[in-house]
């Protein structure tokens, strides 16, 4: 090996102190070529693109050795390990490994290459067999490959079983929404709370939650710290609100400006027109909005959760597709938004009880993606520190 190149990792096994060593990937992996798949019959052997599974054919490319797939047009960043028996397209390499090399290990490895980097195309992305068989790494013994590739095989089940349950939460949600509201023409809702048996009734938003707009402002009074303005950027994909915030010099102390814990908070304007987002805010701090974002005003006589639920459900979505205001960005004004309908329950009670089903739904979600983000991050810290 070279002067001055790491010969071990950071993080390693008990009971492993020799040196890694230099491998030219050629001598690591068989680098094989995916093939057309059209003249095959349907079977039961897996057909994969840069994508992933395609459909099944009756026959294999590899009947017994696994490989890894890596793309050598379009996606070529993203390797995936291929179990035997498979076939791939001709857009995806599949890499067999040589010499008893651990699958899981020569895995690992593949996700710490730069692939981007190895690009040799001008428009699509494209790898060559050469540029593969060229990289260089730095591996150990097989005994030390198998007990790293092991430890990382296991964090990528723990990672797939929590996405599994994540998805799965995020589907019961989905189905709680379409069917604790009635359907279009209907007054109660299929699934319901024991003890409710009165009809719901129509409502205009505005009665039970006015939208207030936001303000304009001068770029002149930006600062590097004051009053939080909030834009439709901070109100981010996972329906919280947050993310950098551009800062306003304090003009008042007017309590308008005070928005209240769990307050909802809505995009009137751009591509993500309808976005609505919740502020995490438990010690009533000040903040702005600009004139693209909207604030649902509380009222004591309609429960607050049941209101935010409607607003994320797909009675609302749908209703605003048909009142949006077409242009070079879609938008829509607090009038409109104050006369769209929603169906709500008589009962108070009830109200309450959806707006807090819906809510346990959200907080469990929120602590499964904060578990699966821990993981990802100890995967990718592992990956960087388990590896030379």
């Amino acid at each position: 090996m070279r002067k001055g190149i790491k010969k071990a990792p950071t993080i390693r096994f008990r009971g492993f102190t020799d040196d890694w060593e230099q491998r030219n990937l050629s001598k690591v992996v068989s680098v094989c070529s995916g093939m057309d798949y059209k003249h095959l019959s349907t079977g039961n052997i897996p057909v994969y693109g840069t994508g992933g599974y395609m459909l099944s054919v009756n026959k294999a490319l590899s009947y017994d050795r696994d490989a890894i797939g890596i793309g050598r047009k379009g996606t070529i960043d993203k390797p995936y390990i291929l179990r035997a028996p498979f076939w791939t397209v001709d857009t995806l390499f599949y890499a067999i490994p040589q010499n008893e090399a651990c699958i899981d290990f020569v895995y690992d490895l593949f996700q710490n290459v730069n692939w981007k980097k190895k690009d040799e195309s001008t428009g699509v992305p494209s790898l060559s067999k050469v540029a593969i068989n060229n990289t260089n790494v730095i591996i150990p013994s097989e005994v030390e490959q198998r007990k790293i590739g092991s430890f990382t095989s296991q964090l990528d089940i723990l990672l797939i079983l929590h996405q599994s349950k994540l998805d799965q939460l995020k589907t019961l949600k989905k189905y709680f929404l379409q069917n604790m509201f009635p359907a279009k023409g209907e007054k109660v809702p299929r699934i319901r709370f024991k003890g409710f048996t009165d009809d719901w009734e129509e409502r205009k938003l505005g009665e039970c939650a006015p939208i207030r707009g936001g303000f304009a402002f001068e770029s002149k009074k930006f600062v590097n710290s004051g009053v939080p303005i909030i834009r439709i950027s901070n109100i981010l994909g996972d329906g919280n609100v947050g993310g950098e915030f551009t800062y306003y010099d304090e003009q008042n102390n007017d309590s308008q400006y005070i928005l209240p814990d769990k307050a909802l908070i809505m995009a009137m304007s751009g591509a993500t027109t309808g976005k609505v987002g919740i502020l995490d805010n438990p010690n009533n701090l000040k903040y702005y909005q600009n004139q693209r974002v909207g604030y649902f005003l509380q009222n004591d006589e309609y429960d607050y959760k049941f209101i935010g639920t409607f607003l994320r459900s797909n009675l609302f979505q749908n209703q605003l597709k048909e009142v949006l205001v077409s242009g070079a960005q879609p938008n829509i004004s607090g009038n409109d938004i104050n006369k769209l309908i929603i169906n709500i329950p008589v009962s108070l009670a009830e109200q309450k009880q959806i707006g807090h089903i819906m809510e346990l739904f959200d907080e469990i979600i929120a602590i499964h993606h904060r578990r699966l983000d821990q993981l990802q991050t100890m995967k990718k810290y592992m990956l960087q520190n388990m590896f030379v």
